[in-house]
Order: C-alpha cells, then sequence, then structure tokens
C-alpha cells in the first residue's frame, strides 16, 4: 500500500513528484480534468451507488410528511423576497435558502428533494476519495470506493437525516475537502490549493462544517510541508490558507455572524453538549459519555470498534501515500472537541454532527479495505473479499432499522392551516402561538406575510400578518406575551359580534401551555379540539361575561 507500490498499474498518478518539488512539464491535471466523464461500467457502477437513496430512504414519506417547526422557518423564507433573506435564514446557511426556493411549490414539501440529492452526491464524492487514493491494485482501489460510498449511503446518521436541514449538505462538504486534499496530495497543484480554499469559504455558503474540516486540512498542509522542509509548498500553503480564512472570515461577518445569539448557542438543547472546563477526568467523561450515547449513529458497532476502524482508517490512508489527508483526519475530532469547548459548535450532536459520523463511518470503510489489501497478496484474495462482504453486511446489518425510517416529528401544521382556511370565517379570529406562526405562515394561502423582528428567539422575527388583522401572533412565550396576544385577539372578537376564537397552540413550552390555560380559566372559558388529526387546534366560543 505504500506510494512506491502504487507507482505500479494502471492507477498509478501519473503527476507523482517527490515532497517538495513541483510538477515538471505543463503542470499537474487540474482537479476538473482529473474528474472528467468518461463513461465506463465504474461510472455506472458510481450513479447506482448515489442513486440507492431513493431506495433507503421513504421518498413518499419525505414528500408527504407536513414541515415541523425546526422546517416551518426554514421553508418560510421562500415566501419572502431575495433580498430579506439575509434577515431570514438565520442558522440556515444563505445560499442553502437560496438553492430551496428553486425546489420549492408552494404549500408543499417540494424542497426536501436538496438534502435528498445532497445525501447521493456525498455518496459519489465518499467513492472518489476511496476510489483514488494510491491502492497497489485496480481491484483494491474500486473496492476502496465502493465500502466507502457504501459507508456514506448505508451511515445511520445520514439514513435519519429526512428533514428540511443542511445536514447532509454538511456531509457532502466534509467528504469534498477530503477528496481535494487527497487529489492535492496525489500531486502539487496551485489550481487544486486553489479548489481547496474555495471549496472551504465558498462551500460556506451551503455548509458551517465545511469551515472546520477546511481548517483542518490547510493545518495539515502546513505541518506536513513543515516536516519535510518543502518551503515552497509551504508558503504557497500558508499564503492560501491565510486568504481563505479571511474570506472565511468575510463570509461568516456578512452572513452568518447575526445568527449566532446567546438564544442559540445558549439554548436548553445544546447547552449538555459543550465539554465541561473543570479537570481532565471530566473531560475524557464528557467525550465517552457523549460518544457512547450517539454510538448507533456510526453505523460501526460499540465505541471500541468505531474507534479501532476510525484508526486503522487514518492509518491506511497514510500508508497509501496521503499523509496531509491522515493529519486532517487525526486532528478533526480534537478540534471539534476545542471548538465545542469554547462554545462555538456542540460536540456530537446528532444533528449538527451528522458530517462527523459520516465521515467517521467512510474512513472505517477505507480501514477494512486497507486490511484487505493486505491480506490480498498472502491469501489469493478469498479472505480478503469474504473480509470486504462481511464489512458491506455489517453496513447493511446496522444501517437496517433505520432504513425508510419515519424520524421527521409529527407536528401537522399544514392540516391545521388548511382546515382554518377551508372551515373558518372571515369574522372569526386565530390565535397563533409563537412558534406556530412559521408554518401557519408557510401553509396559509390568503395574503401574504410580513416579519416583525425580534431578537429573544432564534430566528430572530415573527411571521405577521398585517391586512389581516383577525390572525394574532404571540409575540413571546412568557405569560405576559400569551396574555397580550389573547387579550388582542378577544378585542377583535368583540369587534366581530362576539365571534369565537381558534387557538393554534404547537410546539408548546410548558410556561406557554401553563399561560394559556390560565388566560382560559380567567375568562371563564373552555376550549374545545377542533377534530381529530389537528392536534394543536382548539375551538373557543366565547360566553356572554367574555363579550361584555
Amino acid at each position: 500500500m505504500t506510494q512506491s507500490q502504487a507507482s505500479v498499474g494502471d492507477d498509478a498518478p501519473a503527476d507523482s513528484v517527490a515532497p517538495g518539488r513541483d510538477a515538471p512539464g505543463r503542470g499537474p491535471r487540474t482537479l476538473a480534468r482529473s474528474i472528467r466523464p468518461r463513461p465506463t461500467l465504474e461510472h455506472l457502477l458510481v450513479a447506482v451507488l448515489a442513486l440507492m437513496v431513493l431506495a433507503v430512504h421513504d421518498v413518499g414519506y419525505i414528500f408527504s410528511q407536513p414541515y415541523w417547526t425546526d422546517e416551518d422557518w426554514v421553508a418560510l423564507t421562500t415566501k419572502f423576497p431575495l433580498s430579506a433573506l439575509p434577515a431570514t435564514t438565520n442558522s440556515t446557511p444563505i445560499g442553502w435558502s437560496v438553492l430551496i426556493r428553486f425546489f420549492t411549490v408552494s404549500g408543499t414539501q417540494s424542497a426536501r428533494i436538496v438534502p435528498l440529492a445532497f445525501a447521493g452526491l456525498a455518496v459519489v464524492v465518499a467513492y472518489w476519495f476511496g476510489r483514488r487514493l494510491d491502492w497497489a491494485r485496480r481491484e483494491v482501489a474500486i473496492g476502496a470506493g465502493v465500502l466507502a460510498g457504501i459507508a456514506m449511503l448505508l451511515v445511520p446518521a445520514m439514513l435519519i437525516r429526512d428533514d428540511l436541514k443542511q445536514y447532509t449538505t454538511d456531509a457532502f462538504f466534509a467528504m469534498l475537502v477530503l477528496a481535494v486534499t487527497s487529489r492535492l496530495e496525489r500531486g502539487w497543484s496551485r489550481r487544486v490549493l486553489v479548489t481547496l480554499s474555495v471549496v472551504t469559504w465558498g462551500g460556506m455558503l451551503f455548509s458551517d462544517a465545511v469551515a472546520f474540516m477546511g481548517a483542518a486540512a490547510f493545518g495539515a498542509v502546513c505541518l506536513v510541508q513543515l516536516v519535510r522542509r518543502a518551503w515552497r509548498r509551504l508558503a504557497e500553503a500558508a499564503i492560501t490558507g491565510v486568504i481563505t480564512a479571511v474570506l472565511i472570515l468575510a463570509v461568516y461577518k456578512a452572513f452568518d455572524a447575526r445568527a449566532v445569539t446567546k438564544s442559540l448557542t445558549f439554548s436548553p438543547h445544546f447547552a449538555s453538549y459543550y465539554p465541561p472546563r473543570r479537570h481532565l477526568h471530566a473531560l475524557v467523561h464528557f467525550v465517552i459519555q457523549h460518544l457512547q450515547g450517539e454510538e448507533t449513529h456510526f453505523g460501526l458497532g460499540p465505541l471500541w470498534l468505531v474507534v479501532l476502524l476510525f484508526v486503522l482508517g487514518v492509518v491506511t490512508i497514510f500508508l497509501v501515500g496521503r499523509p496531509i489527508t491522515a493529519v486532517l483526519l487525526a486532528i478533526l475530532w480534537p478540534e471539534m472537541l476545542l471548538i465545542s469547548a469554547l462554545h462555538l459548535f456542540p460536540f456530537v450532536d446528532a444533528r449538527t454532527s451528522t458530517f462527523l459520523f459520516a465521515t467517521t463511518a467512510v474512513v472505517a470503510a477505507i480501514g477494512v479495505a486497507g486490511v484487505c489489501s493486505l491480506l490480498l497478496p498472502y491469501l489469493k484474495g478469498t479472505l480478503a473479499a469474504g473480509l470486504a462482504v462481511v464489512a458491506v453486511a455489517g453496513f447493511v446489518v446496522a444501517g437496517m432499522p433505520f432504513e425508510r425510517g419515519h424520524y421527521i416529528p409529527s407536528e401537522d401544521t399544514k392540516a391545521i392551516t388548511l382546515y382554518l382556511a377551508d372551515h373558518v370565517p372571515a369574522s372569526d379570529t386565530i390565535v397563533l402561538a409563537q412558534d406556530s406562526n412559521f408554518g401557519f405562515a408557510y401553509y396559509w394561502r390568503t395574503g401574504q406575510p410580513s416579519r416583525v423582528p425580534d431578537d429573544t428567539i432564534i430566528q430572530l422575527y415573527e411571521a405577521d400578518f398585517p391586512s389581516q388583522p383577525r390572525i394574532v401572533v404571540a409575540t413571546t412565550r412568557t405569560a405576559a406575551g400569551v396574555d397580550a396576544a389573547m387579550n388582542q385577539a378577544l378585542a377583535q372578537s368583540r369587534a366581530h359580534g362576539c365571534a369565537p376564537m381558534y387557538l393554534v397552540r404547537t410546539h408548546l413550552t410548558a410556561i406557554e401551555e401553563a399561560a394559556y390555560n390560565s388566560w382560559l380559566d380567567q375568562h371563564h372559558l373552555r376550549p374545545v379540539a377542533a377534530g381529530p388529526g389537528l392536534a394543536g387546534l382548539s375551538f373557543v366560543p366565547l360566553n356572554a361575561s367574555a363579550c361584555q
């Protein structure tokens, strides 16, 4: 599996040169040329692997299940002008929010094709990464690509990501950084170095995780060149890295910084994902506890096996002539732990760490391929092929409980909204709890919602309906905010002959629920469930005392 072994055979890199020296002649092949499509049976194999995402995900369910709260406010951005995106996209990368506009059919869940498509693209890049390492034999290279692609396809962390979020995109860009870094090692090229830069800062328009991968990549490139005393390459990498860092900061300041608020960073959901700033024992316990809690998302078995296979993969990547890529992977997990300790990114959260789970699974698959490559010359391929088959079976078995799963939370604001549109007279008042406003505004077919800025919530705004005063939105989750909204709704009902009120209360906190119930009790009103399948919707007829 060494660099010298890889020089034999049709997969040997034509532009390999000694460390610290530039390629002679006309220069290295460009990245675009190296991945230029040349229709072969292997391309068909890759296409089949990518299209398998349609088999392992329940496509019918994905496009029919209504958006839930965390998707509602992402989908709602498509109803505002493009110029409003910097103020509405918030924690979703702005380029990703632009992209979903091209696939959104109003009132439907069609935009979920975007995360599904990136899941397929991630499989393609995983295959490319595994295949283009400097393996000694072509069949091993193809086998490594297949194992890497299957690992990405079946890793549980990707199988459960069917919602309208950018996490499969994170996995795609993480693999793209690995693949481009590997390509840079295959033959040093300033063009590929620039490509790595563009993938990093340009990728931030679609993925937050790519910045961490890119930082690790440039750190690994500079470290290896320093050890090799390849001063010219070190200078090129350092200059490109500094420019990349400046561009990362520019993209962050322009599009991301506004969304990084205390309400997001220190939200109750993420609070437990930041390591303690105490002694080393507490830190080790934190890491082990969180990894064990999420070990099913790796799809690699118990934690000890996850660690073993990942280390084996890193060693394999080093031995097949990719020390920079190996160093990148070696520092990735410590980097993410450090970033988490600074409260900049949660550590091993099931959603935001999708790229870590997926990357680890792919590296583990390459570790298996490395073992098969070592065994191949001694056992005439029988045991090596058997080991590869066992690995594939392992990925299938680990992913099977998650395949075609239904993991999108059931919060059917769509059914509620359509019921109100079809059955409620224009004189009746509609009250929306704070988090209910996003889904209602997306599915509501009358008029155009506007925005009311609010820096107390993660989204930094609520949808409003100024041309439809009968729609009242609670602007806070506090008792005072609930009372203000209900009092406004009561005034609206009185102005329309004491018309009944409809309460839309989805994704409530305990404080909110208590506040609504308290207000209703004080006014001696009893909400009535609107009907089956409409959880979260209540009909409130007004009595004589409330109408006075």
